[in-house]
């Protein structure tokens, strides 16, 4: 690891960190695309490669959702049993989905990009063309309990194999489909993601990799996320405040146009 591998680390974490205070994605859009970059540079072959980009982005995602969700209950924007309905069904299945990556040799490098476009292509689009008033019109300040452990249920599974935390599929999920103001819907995948990213970062934590990199804990590996969390920690507060003052219309775009930037970087890793 050079200073410039550190200092590209640590502004990495500090733009995830805006990106899941702001948008309530925990910030994985960013990290899962440095991370790929710095693996592949470290020689990780293609079943590990995966899991190294699981264990290490979910444990950034962890300190993002938690600083985030600080400055959420120091605003009084913090939605204690929403956010427990999310977190039951979304750690349930994404245990469970860890569990199959690492036990079985089914989920590749390539496997991983083309869910990963496919999926956020889909989002993207949604997220463009639902800006109009009538859609405005439309929008909840509450929905039933059930919508939130039927989307924690998409949620496990896509953070599980995405490294995204869930909050890239969260927000959509309750703003597009079940018509919840989207500054609620990034509160909730916010505060729900510390209880699933810290249950999967775990879990990747107690397992031996095959490819002799020294100084790992399992998949995580220190010298890569711990520049990444300190950026994270000091921006994190920043992207909540900004998402107060910004309209709903505006985070959508933003949300739309980020998602967009890792379509297209994740489309040049795979072909």
């Amino acid at each position: 690891m050079t200073l410039f591998d550190l200092i590209i680390l640590f502004m990495a974490g500090c733009a995830g960190g805006i990106i899941s205070g702001l948008l309530g994605v925990g910030g994985g859009i960013i990290y899962v695309a440095i991370l790929s970059i710095f693996f592949d540079k470290l020689g990780v072959n293609d079943i590990d490669f995966v899991r190294y980009i699981l264990s290490n982005s979910f444990f950034a995602i962890f300190f993002a959702s938690v600083v985030g969700s600080i400055q959420q209950i120091r605003q009084k924007n913090f939605f204690i049993k929403e956010v427990i309905l999310l977190s039951i069904s979304s750690v349930i299945l994404s245990f469970v989905v860890s569990f199959l990556i690492v036990q079985y040799n089914w989920y590749s490098k390539s496997i991983f990009n083309i869910f990963f476009i496919i999926v956020l292509t889909v989002l993207m689009l949604r997220m463009f063309i639902n800006t109009g008033k009538k859609h405005q019109d439309d929008l909840k300040d509450n929905i039933r309990g059930f919508h939130y452990t039927i989307t924690g249920i998409f949620t496990g599974a896509f953070s599980a194999l995405s490294g995204l935390g869930g909050g890239v599929i969260t927000v959509p999920l309750l703003a597009d489909f079940h018509k919840l103001r989207i500054k609620k819907a990034t509160s909730i995948s916010l505060g729900a993601m510390p209880f699933m990213t810290v249950a999967s970062a775990l879990f990747y934590a107690q397992f031996k990799s095959g490819n002799g990199i020294s100084g790992t804990f399992g998949y995580l590996y220190p010298q890569i996320t711990i520049p990444m969390v300190l950026g994270v920690i000091l921006t994190s507060a920043f992207g909540v405040k900004l998402s107060k003052k910004l309209t709903e219309k505006t985070i959508r775009y933003t949300f739309a146009s980020v998602m967009l930037l890792v379509i297209i970087r994740m489309g040049y890793s795979l072909f």
